[in-house]
């Protein structure tokens, strides 16, 4: 695991628990997304049958099971079903939504004379400023080596050209599925301007569809983030492993660790606010917070960890507490993960030079 990797690196064990610690902290509220988008799907297909916590204890019994009985092969094997599912769903929908203005230069028109802030930045809400883009991409550039489900099937190919196959392969894919949804966002935008978020997915992805198509979307996206959180669970429990001194009873710790972690997604997917995209990019940033550090004990020759541990603790404790409203999300107007993630480069930088 990465945890193990950074432990050879700096030769110090401190650094690979930070990296666990950074991995436990912000994939709650990623593993939190996939729970409640798929209570909010299932609530739109069988309304009135069961409360939305109901609903996220049963996906959550079902990830746990799944995580026990389950493999890395069995993981590999669902992910590529699943990820077609979703990949063909998707498609489906979006080319029904832009069919509803007889093709993309209608609906383009149509936005342009309902509300043209959504063809330009930073949005009808102001949300998407230069910052917030900038961000973003930071956080997503990071995914490879931040989050453990994707490092693993990158460390897994037999050999550095396979590897490269496949990291290329993990950005084609998820081009391929973000794309569909800016039509499938614009068509909701336009036809649905006053719902929630959750009555949006729902109307959007079930009630304004086929019963078959809505039934393909429900068990697709089902699926996949089912699979998502469960690899994400597997990545972790792995992580925890290579941590431990101790072969005797690590299997037990991992399986309680696991069950705790499962936990607090639960209560945090029961919680939190509808806006499971802003939920991801926070675990987003939060984990790219960790890049600097790996990618410092990975390139440098002898990574020193007694500047860029405690900077990287002490960043990932701020950043937590904006989250939570104890110190501002922004410092003269500069976003404060932007700063955090500057000044962890900053000291990567310095100390890979140092050494």
């Amino acid at each position: 695991g990465v945890a193990g990797l950074l432990i050879s690196c700096y030769k110090a064990r401190t650094a690979g628990y930070l990296y666990f610690f950074g991995l436990f902290l912000f994939l709650i509220p990623y593993v939190a997304v996939q729970i409640r988008g798929i209570g909010i799907l299932l609530n739109a297909a069988y309304p009135d049958t069961l409360p939305n916590w109901a609903w996220s204890l049963i996906i959550v019994v079902g990830l746990l099971i799944y995580s026990e009985i389950g493999g890395l092969k069995a993981i590999i094997y669902s992910d590529a079903m699943q990820g077609l599912v979703l990949l063909i769903v998707t498609w489906i929908i979006a080319y029904g939504c832009v069919a509803n203005f007889d093709g993309i230069a209608n609906m383009m028109v149509e936005i342009r004379d309902s509300n043209v802030a959504l063809l330009s930045v930073p949005g009808p809400k102001g949300l998407f400023t230069f910052q917030f883009l900038l961000a973003s991409l930071l956080a997503i550039l990071a995914l490879p080596i931040t989050q453990p489900q994707l490092a693993t099937r990158l460390v897994i190919m037999k050999n550095l050209t396979e590897s490269k196959k496949m990291a290329v392969a993990v950005g084609v894919f998820s081009m391929l599925v973000i794309l569909p949804t800016m039509g499938i966002g614009l068509f909701g935008a336009l036809a649905h301007p006053d719902l929630s978020s959750a009555n949006f997915l729902a109307r959007v992805l079930i009630q304004d569809q086929a019963p078959y198509i809505a039934a393909l979307v429900a068990v697709g996206l089902t699926a996949a983030a089912m699979s998502t959180a469960d690899s994400q669970l597997f990545a972790l429990g792995a992580e925890l492993r290579a941590l431990s001194r101790h072969p005797a009873g690590a299997m037990l710790r991992t399986r309680l660790a696991i069950g705790m972690f499962a936990g607090a997604a639960f209560f945090f997917a029961i919680s939190s606010t509808d806006q499971l995209v802003l939920l991801a990019r926070v675990s987003f940033a939060g984990t790219a917070l960790l890049a600097p550090l790996i990618l410092s004990g990975l390139l440098s020759q002898a990574p020193n960890s007694a500047v860029i541990v405690p900077a990287t603790l002490s960043a990932l404790i701020i950043f937590t507490a904006s989250i939570v409203g104890f110190v501002p999300s922004n410092v003269s107007g500069l976003r404060l993960d932007l700063i955090l993630f500057a000044c962890l480069s900053g000291i990567a930088v310095v100390t890979h030079y140092k050494t």
